[in-house]
């Protein structure tokens, strides 16, 4: 950190500055951090492509997901509309919002779709490609996951839509080299069991990558992760997505924070780009959806959790938000 100084002050504790979750009792020192912590990483699929020569593959769009690249061996060029990446072994390329893509060996190389070249189904959720016989070789491993919580709608949206994580460049983490390094020497091999380490390490990649670039690059110093890292604002989001069944409003919100209701009010629609009772709603409604598609069902409990007092009116506003209604997302 250049000439910095190992010490800081550390200056006397106001119970401002550390707002406690309500359901615990912990203090929330850091709410991006306690944000990254919602996260739930699942995996639709994975595929090990092992290419040789000249070829090219299409990626469709995938809605509601996001996927990635890990380059194990070799080269490629991926490109989505002007971006054009040139990728090699140890890097990691991320596709947030899940657009489609195109990976090749060159850029004058052919490309065929995806779901039209065969493919090793190995378990229900990994597979195997392989196309070519001749040439130099490339080892990608492919995946295409779901980040399940109502947060991760608010970090996808603020992220560009490619990020590559360059594993030359000094400021890629070691932590990121490490992993990917272990996966690359899982993908070449073919124990038992290796598919499920593979998913399991590309899992853990993915959520380190979200860190790193919330961390270390400009684009997440606007919108709402911006507001995340604010001192008092992000602390207002962090009691709303830890005690969404708080009454919550803007004098009791804002006295938390040691704000007053009007500067509170007009910071946090600037920071976050809606009204706090606008972002209170949709963040219920959105857990509301996720606790239902995991199985729940109506229950006044469910109710009182999700902060209404009559199941009318969460019915009413749950409708009014998703333009669904509960039985659209339950199962069974």
């Amino acid at each position: 950190m250049g000439d910095a100084q190992n010490t800081v002050d550390i200056p006397k504790e106001n119970p401002l500055d550390n707002p406690a979750d309500m359901s615990t009792g912990r203090p929330i020192s850091n709410p991006l951090g306690e944000t990254l912590h919602y996260l739930k990483l699942s995996g639709a699929f994975y595929c090990k492509s092992e290419m040789n020569g000249t070829w090219g593959i299409s990626l469709p769009s995938m809605p509601n997901t996001s996927m990635f690249h890990i380059v194990t061996a070799g080269a490629c060029v991926i490109e989505h509309g002007e971006q054009r990446i040139e990728a090699k072994a140890g890097d990691f390329i991320f596709i947030p919002k899940g657009l489609g893509h195109i990976v090749r060996s060159d850029d004058e190389a052919d490309t065929e779709d995806l779901f039209s070249l065969p493919r090793e189904q190995i378990s229900h959720c990994y597979e195997t490609l392989k196309m070519g016989d001749e040439g130099d070789k490339t080892t990608i491993l492919c995946g295409v996951v779901q980040l399940d919580h109502p947060c991760a709608e608010f970090i996808i949206d603020s992220m560009p839509d490619m990020i590559y994580l360059e594993s030359a460049k000094s400021t890629y983490s070691s932590w990121m080299s490490n992993t990917v390094r272990v996966i690359s020497e899982e993908a070449e091999q073919t124990q038992i069991g290796g598919e499920t380490i593979l998913t399991r390490l590309a899992d853990v990649l993915v959520i380190q990558a979200l860190r790193y670039w919330i961390t270390h690059n400009a684009e997440a110093k606007q919108g709402w992760l911006f507001a995340m890292k604010d001192r008092r604002i992000g602390k207002s989001l962090s009691l709303i997505h830890s005690n969404p069944e708080r009454q919550w409003t803007l004098e009791s919100l804002g006295r938390e924070i040691g704000m007053s209701r009007t500067a509170f009010a007009s910071n946090f629609t600037a920071l976050v780009g809606e009204p706090m009772l606008q972002y209170l709603t949709k963040w219920r409604m959105n857990l509301a959806v996720m606790r239902l598609k995991e199985g729940e069902k109506v229950t006044p409990e469910l109710i009182e959790q999700l902060g209404y007092r009559s199941e009318s009116a969460f019915r009413r506003t749950f409708k009014k938000v998703t333009g669904k209604n509960t039985s659209a997302f339950q199962i069974g």
